[in-house]
């Protein structure tokens, strides 16, 4: 434990009395700055001493940043307890800052400020766990100035960039036309490292504009889905079409290839990727047509399912197959928020962890050997994000 600052306040009574208000006081957290390797959290098990619940804010910025982001905003409980994972990602220094706004009972709001360093392996020691980082988005192609494809692809490293596509690339109708007028101008630089898979409007013509586009490696007209190896994870890049690839159900091919892939002895952390989201509290909601492919992928414990089709961004906590939040089960991600105009949401579905529409953007993920970490990259400067880590099944 260490304790943070005690903040008293005095002030004037209307006889010119001073009265003093009870100080807001922090315990837990630590201002020391910290190193840590690539992929570790750190963990604050912090107080806020005073009466009842209180609100907590955590922030974050690069290090000499003026803008702030908000990563997550809770209360404590009735003791003013709260547990505070940093989210800690990739190489370089980030500032975090924990406020507690002010309350009747406490005129002043309380900032406690530390800065977390994630070191570079040392190249003379044991080498570092394989890892790869991918950048997630889909319902890309929407031309400017209506869409962003421009801005989510100034996003995405281009030195280290995998890049995975759940769908809908080329508004409206995913011709030869629109992939050359609003998906290739922007995501073209990629298409080699781009691991797509098509979305409804890519079958609004029959999706033959895809298949030309990215060649027979992402699967064929009549068997639209394939498998890959990324780092230390395997991929299954799945199609969520079902009316127009033969079904989806357990007496279809698509089924019958997944479940002999997931018989072939597959690493320990696997990712699926499909369009439609299995759950979703967008406004299309949950699809139930794909219910038998991901309870064969849930059976075999596939880690993530990465889907779009919302346009807004969507993380669920790990599901099983019945709907019900379950550790054992998938996590899955909506990341329709590579450059379609936002939506609202309808609801708030059952396991909904994070919603996010003000803002378009990608979502950065680090595969390690028995682990993972997210980061959601907004486009608008001091727009809400997204961070965690987790391990594989």
């Amino acid at each position: 434990m260490h304790a943070g600052g005690v903040f008293p306040l005095i002030i004037a009574a209307s006889v010119g009395i001073a009265v003093s208000v009870a100080p807001t006081t922090v315990t837990g957290w630590s201002s020391a700055p910290v190193s840590v390797a690539p992929g570790r959290s750190v963990v604050d098990n912090v107080r806020v001493h005073g009466a009842g619940r209180h609100r907590v804010l955590l922030q974050v910025s690069g290090t000499g940043a003026p803008r702030w982001q908000r990563v997550w905003q809770r209360t404590t409980d009735k003791r003013g307890r709260l547990t505070v994972r940093f989210p800690v990602l990739t190489e370089g220094a980030r500032d975090f800052r924990l406020k507690v706004p002010a309350t009747r009972k406490s005129a002043r709001t309380v900032t406690v400020a530390r800065r977390i360093t994630v070191r570079a392996p040392d190249p003379s020691s044991s080498p570092a766990p394989q890892s790869a980082t991918v950048f997630v988005a889909g319902d890309i192609g929407m031309c400017p100035p209506a869409g962003t494809p421009d801005k989510t692809a100034a996003l995405i490293d281009t030195a280290t960039a995998v890049v995975v596509v759940p769908g809908d690339l080329a508004y409206p109708a995913g011709t030869a036309t629109d992939f050359a007028t609003c998906y290739d101008p922007y995501y073209g630089a990629f298409r080699d490292v781009t691991l797509p898979v098509p979305g409804n409007h890519e079958y609004a013509s029959g999706a033959t504009a895809y298949f030309a586009y990215f060649g027979d490696r992402v699967g064929t007209q009549a068997a639209p889905w394939y498998a890959v190896t990324v780092g230390p994870w395997r991929f299954y890049m799945l199609n969520s079409n079902c009316g127009s690839v033969g079904g989806c159900g357990v007496d279809s091919p698509q089924y019958r290839w997944l479940a002999a892939q997931l018989a072939s002895n597959p690493p320990q952390c696997t990712a699926a990727v499909w369009h439609h989201p299995r759950w979703s509290s967008g406004q299309h909601g949950p699809y139930a047509g794909t219910s038998d492919l991901y309870e064969l992928l849930a059976a075999h414990g596939t880690d993530l399912l990465l889907t779009g089709h919302e346009h807004n961004y969507e993380r669920f906590a790990p599901m099983a197959a019945s709907g019900a939040a379950d550790r054992a089960g998938i996590r899955q991600f909506v990341v329709g928020t590579g450059g379609q105009t936002m939506r609202s949401f309808a609801s708030t579905a059952a396991g909904s962890e994070v919603r996010l529409n003000r803002s378009s953007g990608v979502l950065r993920m680090r595969l390690a050997a028995g682990d993972y970490t997210w980061e959601f990259l907004p486009t608008t400067p001091g727009s809400d994000t997204d961070y965690g880590t987790d391990t594989c099944h």
